[in-house]
């Protein structure tokens, strides 16, 4: 199974190889579910062979165990959160939330561990804005990258109107958001 799964990832780097940057981004995505896949078939193949599995330090966690600084990924696409957490987890401290409610109850503590959001918004129960009123509400001056579809002007203004620091249109560059993350911390 690991054999197919390195040929896999060896087909679609050489699919990279001479692509756009869309395209290249569209792989990358495609080749973290794939890989995310055989991790989670890995270890429910584990379970079910009742072989303990080694305890991981998941990046959804959000106690900072390490100096690295704190991203909080805020998207209702599993794609995007996993492709940010890959993307950045070298370098920084990933947690991520799949909407605004599970984002709100990471940031509840007197001091939330957050050095910085990327944050959708258009979300399902509470979506970018109602994290961005909340965050207004508290005080709580986290610098906020808004990662959005949704580039109408309107959307721009009202978003500009909280602590946003900067608003990157979906589907994006890796190297748009690291120098973006990079600037920001």
């Amino acid at each position: 199974m690991e054999d197919l799964l390195e040929q896999i990832n060896q087909t679609i780097e050489s699919c990279m190889e001479g692509s756009s940057e869309e395209t290249k981004l569209q792989l990358k995505i495609i080749k973290g579910n794939i890989n995310t896949l055989f991790q989670e078939y890995k270890g429910k193949e584990q379970r079910e062979t009742n072989v303990p599995e080694v305890p991981q330090n998941t990046a959804s966690q959000t106690e900072n165990t390490t100096n690295k600084k704190n991203i909080l990924v805020v998207d209702d696409s599993s794609i995007v959160r996993n492709y940010l957490e890959k993307l950045l987890n070298e370098k920084y401290q990933i947690s991520m939330a799949e909407n605004g409610k599970i984002a709100i109850d990471m940031l509840s503590p007197e001091e939330p561990n957050i050095d910085a959001i990327l944050l959708d918004l258009m979300m399902p129960e509470i979506d970018g804005f109602g994290v961005l009123e909340y965050l207004a509400g508290r005080n709580l001056n986290i610098p906020v990258i808004i990662i959005s579809g949704d580039n109408t002007k309107e959307t721009i203004n009202r978003a500009f109107e909280y602590h946003v620091v900067d608003i990157i249109e979906k589907p994006f560059d890796s190297k748009t958001i690291e120098a973006k993350i990079e600037r920001i911390l």
